[in-house]
């Protein structure tokens, strides 16, 4: 099921979720998910973002970025966050996690930014 209140709340929701499933690593993970989480909030269309609830999971966060609709899950054994282009399925695009360097997740949404600019 998926519940959407605003991008703001889907957003908190996600990562107050994926800190809950990260208890063991959360030292790690916090940052990594407040930076997507900022990256989200401030590329994502308005209004496409939503939560996808997941059986043994944080869930699936979706989000659109100039057209394309991206899905990012927590991958608990990795402590990594996963993104995928249009599927929760397969080899991932991108892995965020504690060996990121803040400039890999800052390129990705920059590269998103700039696209974005490039359709208006």
């Amino acid at each position: 099921m998926t519940i959407v209140t605003s991008d703001g709340a889907t957003l908190r929701a996600f990562a107050e979720a994926v800190l809950r499933a990260a208890t063991e690593t959360l030292d790690e993970v916090a940052p990594v998910v407040m930076a997507v989480i900022g990256g989200v909030l401030a590329e994502a269309e308005p209004g496409s973002i939503a939560l996808q609830s997941q059986d043994g999971g944080p869930g699936l966060l979706w989000a659109t970025f100039a057209g394309r609709r991206i899905v990012f899950r927590y991958n608990a054994m990795t402590a990594m966050i996963e993104l995928r282009a249009d599927t929760a399925e397969g080899f991932p695009l991108r892995l965020f996690g504690r060996r990121s360097l803040q400039m890999d997740i800052v390129n990705f949404f920059g590269a998103l930014h700039r696209e974005r600019r490039s359709d208006l």
